[in-house]
């Protein structure tokens, strides 16, 4: 972040918003600092991926009822809400789409660099929180399933849970899979065989012919 703060060059920011004094206002603005700054309207989601930061203008987007069509739970850059008064249902929408940071307008010289940064780094934090809870989600369901084969094994073959543990792993290194692969096909097995059961058990329970011929 701080590399990218001594080249604006590098750093490319999309404006949505429709033309007027404002827009034009903040595009000069932009690019006078260095940034490689474009503007847009109607809001073009095909170009959000193309861009570092994304300032948008909240308000002239409900007013024109336009779709503005952004990600807020995977956005494809970071997002700027530009705001020309505090309307509440315009102010709750930047927090629905988790607005990286706002930038008040009229624009003034002092702060929009600023917000450009913070936006950036609020974005990078988001992607990494959002890394990191993927991560822990995939090691809960690892570990649940891998637990899952275990008590299959102590269940099925009498075995102890360092005894299951190791002919889990053992068998994973002599297939050269791991772990998790071997466990889920012990789980998989298993609930075929309980399916065929349970199956099973419901042929004999259906009603059979009588035989009434006699001796």
């Amino acid at each position: 972040m701080i590399d990218a703060m001594r080249n604006t060059k590098s750093i490319r920011i999309l404006l949505v918003q429709p033309p007027g004094h404002d827009r034009e206002t903040l595009l000069r603005h932009l690019q006078r600092v260095g940034f490689l700054t474009e503007a847009s309207w109607p809001p073009s989601p095909q170009l959000y991926e193309l861009a570092d930061v994304v300032c948008v203008a909240f308000r002239a987007v409900a007013e024109a009822n336009v779709k503005l069509r952004w990600n807020s739970d995977d956005p494809p850059a970071a997002l700027l809400a530009l705001l020309d008064f505090e309307n509440p249902a315009v102010v709750r929408e930047a927090i629905r789409l988790n607005a990286h940071a706002v930038l008040g307008l009229p624009v003034r010289s002092f702060g929009v660099v600023a917000n450009v940064f913070v936006a950036q780094n609020n974005f990078k934090l988001h992607k990494d929180l959002a890394a990191l809870a993927q991560r822990l989600k995939t090691r809960v369901e690892s570990d649940r399933l891998l637990n899952k084969a275990k008590h299959i094994l102590m269940a099925s073959r009498g075995m102890t849970e360092p005894e299951a543990h190791e002919a889990i792993r053992t068998h994973a290194m002599n297939r050269r899979v791991s772990m998790l692969e071997i466990a889920k096909a012990v789980a998989d097995a298993d609930d075929v065989f309980s399916a065929l059961e349970t199956l099973g058990n419901s042929d004999l329970q259906k009603p059979g012919t009588v035989d009434t011929s006699g001796d």
